[in-house]
């Protein structure tokens, strides 16, 4: 497939009016594409038994778990996407001088002292970015995504009652693969520089510890058995490093399938922990919809049955007819400074926002 193949196989897609969904996992050089001939609103309801490609929302009890059944599956090289020069530095505005950021720096300042008090350890504070536009290429844009982050599972997502959706998540929710499964515990951030040693501080290692131990007790929960935790490593991810743990363990008959995604997602890297504390302290303080920011997707059974490869939606952006909007958050401890807390999701904007301004005109 070539440069003007792939621009117009993209804009018959988009003008098809069905589900598809877009996509290249991390380290493969092919991009998948699922596309269901029904236009109606499939929903997930086994993923124990159904399948295709999932988009799920950060909350279950305000937006459907999406199914794209696979109607149409094909597939082609990533070498037959469009190259584009973007640089690496260029001048992008995170939104400092809209008032967002007093007004995200307040909700960390609430979080903190949410902490402080008992009850939750972890509170994960996110916050958008507008990006309007007059005229946007979509496709360009979801090929250089590609491209810039080839270890990031890269996404499109299109559907009529639903919307669009883009983005390169380095965060795997899920991996099921003949009994076994795979998750990661990926929090704490730094700034990406390089080959240099990173020396991790107490409040990023106490952030990382506590995803590892709330997927540990899912895990538990589930009946999952032969649990191994790796020790915290680094995971680059574009322009920050994470802290990464890699949590593996063996499915029993007693394993819920169903139960564990929903006992996993949202994660605590997304959420916080006590889950339902930090829940709560959301849909009290947070004043924008997540939708399906914090969710996730990927494909169930596409690869045999009691299979999953599943992501969590984060580094995205949802697309709507004059704009975007961005999604990014940070976890949040009783040791979080606002101001770092803002800077870091300033680097995690950046990461597509970047990209998407090279092919939007306002």
């Amino acid at each position: 497939m070539n440069n003007i193949d792939f621009a117009e196989f993209f804009r018959t897609l988009e003008k098809g009016g069905h589900p598809f969904a877009m996509y290249c996992f991390p380290g493969e050089d092919t991009v998948n594409v699922i596309i269901d001939s029904a236009p109606g609103l499939n929903i997930l309801s086994d993923p124990d038994r159904e399948k295709g490609f999932v988009f799920a929302p950060f909350a279950s009890d305000t937006l459907p778990s999406v199914l794209i059944s696979p109607s149409v599956v094909t597939a082609f090289p990533v070498s037959g996407l469009p190259e584009a020069e973007i640089p690496g530095n260029a001048p992008f505005d995170c939104g400092d001088d809209t008032g967002a950021r007093e007004e995200y720096e307040k909700l960390v300042r609430t979080a903190v002292n949410e902490i402080n008090e008992g009850g939750v350890k972890k509170i994960v504070a996110s916050r958008t970015l507008r990006m309007d536009y007059r005229k946007a290429d979509f496709a360009g844009m979801f090929a250089a995504i590609v491209r810039r982050y080839p270890e990031a599972m890269a996404y499109y997502f299109s559907h009529p009652q639903i919307g669009r959706w883009m983005g390169a998540t380095p965060e795997l929710l899920l991996l099921r693969r003949g009994g076994s499964l795979h998750t990661m515990s990926l929090a704490g951030t730094m700034p990406f520089s390089g080959g240099q040693k990173y020396s991790w501080d107490k409040k990023n290692v106490e952030e990382q510890a506590v995803v590892s131990l709330a997927i540990g007790e899912a895990f538990e929960n589930n009946a999952v058995e032969h649990v191994k935790v790796t020790e915290p490593g680094n995971h680059c991810a574009g322009p920050v490093v994470h802290l990464c743990s890699h949590i593996s363990g063996r499915e029993t008959l007693a394993t819920d399938f169903g139960k564990l995604l929903s006992d996993l997602a949202p994660t605590p890297a997304l959420s916080g922990y006590p889950k339902k504390a930090a829940m709560a302290f959301l849909s009290r303080y947070e004043k924008h919809s997540r939708a399906f920011y914090g969710g996730y997707l990927g494909e169930v059974n596409m690869s045999g049955d009691r299979t999953a490869e599943l992501y969590v939606n984060i580094r995205c952006m949802q697309i709507h007819d004059d704009h975007l909007t961005l999604y990014a958050g940070g976890g949040i401890t009783g040791m979080s400074d606002p101001s770092s807390e803002w800077d870091e999701t300033c680097r995690k904007i950046r990461a597509v926002g970047s990209i998407a301004s090279h092919f939007i005109s306002r």
